[in-house]
């Protein structure tokens, strides 16, 4: 059955908009900070992974402690201290599998960390100058490593689970750049020729939009991708969702699309004339609404949409401040 929220769609066109406050009746975007950890205040956090049922992984950030991986599940949040001595500028959170392995990078350390909160290195077989970049919904890993016949360049390599030795990713294009794992293992690349889907070695260039050109790809779910690109009528940009490879659709009144799921639920950058626009949410082409800031913030990033509709992002009182707390929207009818 198709997600039960497309049927609100006709609701939330019909009510969406840049009004003040909506009241209670009325059907809404409804924004829930997530919970911080104790200790220092003005801890903040960047969230960079989802499982894509309600749990998510990120970095924390308190005041006098080293930075922490930090993941959250059913309302609650875990903090698990990074081994050694993480890097302030490096640390980061590349993703979340469904199972909740967290993929981390603490240059030149590549590490999963699994749901019971014990970290494990990424094995990098006969390889050099391995970094793991990506993990997909069932734990297969992308990243790069030195070539062994020329140290100056690089090999795209894949791991088809996080305890397994890697070995060459077949197919990929000269000058392409990997940015998702799609859950049967396809691989969304973008390169100068366009954006392509890569499997078993045979990629496929996704569609260019009538009398346009595809940009940058940012995101697939179970053959869904978010991107950008331009048309006949949006030359300077507009968002865009492929359904399937060869029918790419206009976002209406949007930039770029930066999240999907497989109902074709996606959230992006509303146009806007200003520098840091606006996110919203859209659904087979139409807009939804804008996301809303609790009261006190300024400011929205979106990341994630999960498969029941909800979305989730970040929120900061002052844009460029980097005090970012991690945030869910859901749909409410009333």
């Amino acid at each position: 059955m198709r997600w039960r929220a497309i049927g609100v769609a006709a609701a939330l066109l019909a009510t969406a908009s840049a009004a003040p406050p909506v009241a209670a009746t009325t059907p809404h975007w409804q924004v829930t900070l997530l919970p911080m950890p104790a200790g220092p205040p003005n801890a903040t956090a960047e969230l960079q992974g989802s499982d894509g049922h309600g749990g998510y992984a990120g970095m924390v950030y308190r005041s006098g402690l080293p930075p922490a991986v930090a993941t959250w599940h059913d309302g609650r949040i875990d903090v698990h201290e990074f081994p050694g001595d993480p890097l302030w500028d490096s640390t980061r959170v590349l993703g979340e599998s469904r199972d909740d392995t967290v993929l981390v990078s603490s240059s030149p350390v590549h590490l999963t960390l699994d749901r019971a909160g014990v970290f494990h290195p990424v094995p990098t077989g006969s390889f050099t100058g391995v970094f793991a970049e990506l993990i997909g919904p069932n734990g297969d890993l992308v990243g790069r490593a030195a070539d062994p016949d020329d140290p100056s360049k690089f090999v795209v390599l894949y791991w088809p689970s996080p305890s397994a030795e890697p070995s060459l990713l077949a197919g990929m294009e000269g000058g392409s750049t990997v940015q998702a794992i799609d859950d049967d293992g396809t691989v969304l690349v973008n390169c100068a020729c366009g954006i392509y889907l890569l499997h078993q070695g045979v990629a496929r260039l996704l569609a260019d939009p009538a009398d346009g050109s595809v940009g940058q790809a940012y995101a697939i779910t179970h053959g869904v991708v978010a991107g950008d690109g331009s048309d006949r009528a949006h030359a300077a940009g507009t968002g865009l969702v492929w359904r399937s490879p060869d029918s790419p659709q206009v976002q209406e009144n949007s930039v770029r699309m930066l999240g999907v799921n497989s109902h074709g639920l996606s959230v992006g950058e509303v146009k806007a004339n200003k520098d840091l626009k606006p996110v919203g949410v859209w659904q087979d082409g139409h807009s939804l609404g804008r996301l809303p800031a609790p009261n006190g913030y300024q400011t929205t990033t979106v990341r994630f949409v999960d498969e029941d509709g909800a979305i989730a992002g970040m929120v900061a009182a002052k844009p460029h401040e980097g005090d970012n707390l991690p945030a869910v929207w859901r749909f409410v009818q009333g």
